[in-house]
């Protein structure tokens, strides 16, 4: 790499200057999730020319395909912008890789180009590490009224895990309850989304030992799915004397949980 010499008077050597990046030196990632690297790095920023910054594989080389760069003339592994340098100040280098694969499993290394100024931080290089080949560990958030009371319209909020940028999950409800759900993305300050469906039923005395169950499938990575059940106790419905109307007691859902590859 091409970098500047620094000369010190009365005849002494001269010496590169130390250019450093703060990474952490390993990230997790479950398939079909996203995942952010956070980085930071020092250069000589007052060089003159364009700053074009640079991602690529343990075994690249600088000349190769990148993995990311915001360089518009470099040639990417896979374009389409799944894996991609976020933040817009000088020194921040941070990568995000949106629907993680089992071949993002690999170290990546940083290269900083700004006109004469080159210099590729092949000292550090973070180990990105993928797992879930045997289902996914997270879960979703099940949202639920503590109280339920029959004949009165309760809503069930289930959170897909992680917080992504890229392909939305698919949120499905099974039971056997005639219900209407809809989904919920909101935006976060990072540039990624929170995914949710929100599900609305009218409980009745008959619903108890009924399951409701809430999948989360993960259309990017091919047969993906993280799940949760919860059930209504039996007894959990009862009704008000003279009213015609039920009464919910707290804790009244049993739960049980699965994750699978298909």
């Amino acid at each position: 790499s091409l970098v500047e010499l620094v000369c010190f008077p009365a005849g002494r050597l001269c010496q590169a200057p130390v250019y450093q990046i703060q990474v952490p030196s390993r990230v997790t990632a479950q398939q079909g999730l996203c995942i952010l690297l956070p980085c930071n790095f020092t250069a000589n920023f007052e060089s003159s020319g364009v700053a074009y910054k640079y991602w690529f594989k343990d075994d690249d080389r600088d000349t190769s395909p990148a993995v990311a760069t915001t360089d518009p003339d470099r040639a990417l592994r896979e374009p389409g912008g799944r894996i991609r340098l976020v933040g817009d100040a000088p020194d921040d280098c941070s990568l995000r890789i949106s629907d993680v694969r089992a071949g993002d499993r690999d170290r990546y290394y940083f290269r900083f180009v700004k006109g004469d100024f080159k210099y590729t931080y092949r000292e550090t290089q973070p180990l990105v590490d993928v797992t879930g080949e045997a289902g996914l560990t997270e879960q979703p958030v099940l949202g639920v009224p503590e109280v339920l009371l029959s004949g009165q319209l309760v809503n069930v909020t289930c959170q897909a895990p992680g917080t992504c940028s890229g392909t939305p999950p698919q949120i499905t409800w099974t039971g056997g309850f005639d219900y209407t759900a809809r989904n919920v993305s909101v935006a976060l300050a990072n540039g990624s989304f929170s995914y949710s469906s929100v599900l609305s039923f009218t409980p009745a005395p008959g619903d108890d030992g009924k399951e409701l169950v809430c999948t989360v499938t993960y259309p990017a990575v091919v047969g993906v799915c993280t799940r949760r059940a919860v059930r209504l106790q039996p007894g959990l419905l009862g009704s008000i004397p003279g009213s015609g109307r039920g009464v919910g007691s707290s804790g009244g859902w049993a739960e049980s949980q699965d994750s699978w590859v298909l």
